[in-house]
Parts: C-alpha cells; sequence; structure tokens
C-alpha cells in the first residue's frame, strides 16, 4: 500500500513529539460500522483506562504535554473523524450529535469498554456531554479542560465564524501559506501568551503543523465548522443550555483558562451553578489550558480521577 507522503511526515513528527517527552506509545485502528470509517486511536501507559477526546481540528498527539502528568493511567486518545489518522469525514448535512455518540460509542465499544472516564477539549467535550447524557452508563466522569464547545451562550471567536461561509472558507484557506509560524498565531489567537508558546518544544509544533497538512484536514474541518457555526453563532440545535447541563449526572471538573478566548471561566461557573455534581478551576492560560500550565492542569486531572 502507497502511503500518501504528508502521512509519513506526520507519523514522522509524531514520534519526535512523543520521544521528546519520553513517551511510547501504540497506535490502534478499529473499523467502526457507524460512522462506517476507520478510527485511530493511540494508547499511552498503564492502570486504569481514561478516553481523551480532543476539540476542534486539533489530534490525539495534542494531548501529549500533559500526558507525563499523568502516569499510573491508561490513555487512550482517539483521533475524531477527519481529524489526524482516522479517516476523513464531510459533516455537511450530517446528523451532527447522532454521529457524536455513535462514533465515541464505537470506539469504547472498539475498546471493550463498559465505562471510562472522559477528559476532553473544546468539541470533543460537547461530544462527551452529549454521550454522557444519552449513555450514561458508559461515562463515569468528564474531565473539560477549556471551555466545551457551544456551552451555554459561547459561540467561537469571529475568524472562526467565518469560516462557516462554504466559499468565503475555500478563499481563506487558499490564501493561508501553512507553516509553523501560522500555527503559532493560530494558537497565540486562542488565548495563549506568547511566552507559553515560544516554552513548547519545536517537536510539538511541527506535529501539530503536519496535523494541518494531513489529507483528511481540510475537508474536515471546514465542513465541521459550516456544520456547527454560523456568522452570528452557532446552528441551530446544538448549543448546550442550562436545561441540558441539569441532567449531566456524572461526576465533572472544569479546568478553564482565564484567557480562552472561547468563553472566559465565568461561564463554567454559571455551568456549575445548575449542574449537580460538578466544580471549576481557573488555571492561567487559553484554550488548551495544559500548554500553559502543564504541571497544574495535570494535579487537577490526577486528583479528579483518583476520586472516580
Amino acid at each position: 500500500m502507497i502511503t500518501d507522503v504528508r502521512v509519513q511526515e506526520y507519523e514522522i513528527a509524531e514520534r519526535r513529539l512523543f520521544h521528546r517527552y519520553g513517551l511510547e506509545y501504540r497506535s490502534h485502528y478499529f473499523q467502526l460500522g457507524n460512522p462506517r470509517l476507520r478510527a485511530r486511536v493511540i494508547e499511552v501507559g498503564s492502570g486504569p483506562p481514561v478516553l481523551f477526546v480532543h476539540g476542534g481540528g486539533g489530534v490525539a498527539s495534542g494531548w501529549v504535554p500533559l500526558l507525563p502528568e499523568l502516569k499510573g493511567y491508561r490513555i487512550l486518545a482517539v483521533d475524531r473523524p477527519g481529524c489526524g489518522l482516522t479517516d476523513g469525514f464531510n459533516y455537511r448535512g450530517s446528523d451532527f450529535r447522532s454521529h457524536a455518540v455513535s462514533f465515541l460509542t464505537g470506539i469504547l465499544d472498539a475498546l471493550q469498554l463498559k465505562t471510562v472516564p472522559i477528559v476532553a477539549n473544546y468539541m470533543g467535550g460537547l461530544w462527551s456531554f452529549w454521550l454522557a447524557l444519552e449513555k450514561a452508563e458508559r461515562v463515569s466522569a468528564i474531565a473539560q479542560l477549556g471551555c466545551p464547545a457551544l456551552i451555554l451562550d459561547t459561540s467561537a471567536p469571529f475568524p472562526m465564524r467565518m469560516l462557516s461561509v462554504r466559499w468565503l472558507n475555500q478563499l481563506m484557506f487558499s490564501l493561508q501559506r501553512p507553516s509553523v509560524k501560522m500555527v503559532k498565531g493560530v494558537f497565540k489567537n486562542m488565548g495563549h501568551k506568547q511566552e507559553a508558546i515560544e516554552r513548547l518544544p519545536g517537536e510539538y509544533w511541527e506535529c501539530m503543523f503536519r496535523s494541518g497538512m494531513l489529507p483528511v484536514y481540510r475537508e474536515g474541518w471546514l465542513t465541521i465548522i459550516e456544520r456547527v457555526l454560523g456568522v452570528t453563532g452557532p446552528a441551530p440545535g446544538l448549543s448546550m443550555g442550562e436545561a441540558e447541563l441539569r441532567r449531566v449526572k456524572q461526576s465533572t471538573l472544569f479546568a478553564w483558562g482565564d484567557n480562552d478566548a472561547f468563553g472566559k471561566p465565568e461561564v463554567g461557573r454559571r455551568a456549575v451553578q445548575v449542574m449537580p455534581n460538578a466544580s471549576l478551576e481557573a488555571v492561567q492560560g487559553g484554550h488548551l489550558p495544559w500548554l500553559d500550565e502543564p504541571k497544574r492542569v495535570g494535579e487537577l486531572a490526577r486528583d479528579f480521577l483518583s476520586h472516580v
């Protein structure tokens, strides 16, 4: 089988990233029935299993800076459809909520996990909440790192909402010149300070850059934005309001960056007020707070997971 050179370059960058953090990992591929695609899961460490679900157009390897802080757990980090080394997916016209629940259920079935705690970021957070509501027995607890997608009255920064316009998003992409510098700029726009960005090793940025060059990336990223957002805010029926948050019975931790561009910690405080078993910890950082404060976020996650 001939492998696309972009996949090979990503795999090399990913190996270098894991090596830089002193981590050994294994890749697993599962053929799912609904949605019908091949999904990839990264496994790190041993111990009680924890499922990691990344956000946006991210990848499983985006969690790597946090993983050295979570020794003693079997980390299972999935590439969502259209991301990383999971098959591509076109989200236009999809039953988005049903797709999310079916995908995560399929992953748990493939991993032979009846129930599991989930660590999630942004879109992965929304998907995890939906799974917790519709198949409560499969989710024992949820740690939301950063603002979950479309919670309460949050949306996305204006430049991302502009990507919801089909012809415009194609033009915006064609005008971009992909580079590590551009990727760093994206993370700065998500609320990460320059000093935190520069503290991360070059291997991290190379891996994130290569993930955006993968064959599945453009269609997956643009069509998911088209599906969930409009220029003025979220697509109808996808926001998670107080009524649904009240129904989330699982123990939930919000670890929230104080400069998160998708929603400030006050949103999390509002969520905690209506959820029956939730707590909030604000940390210094942006949308992916473990990049700014890996030790603090790791400490919070360890303590939370040890009690579930």
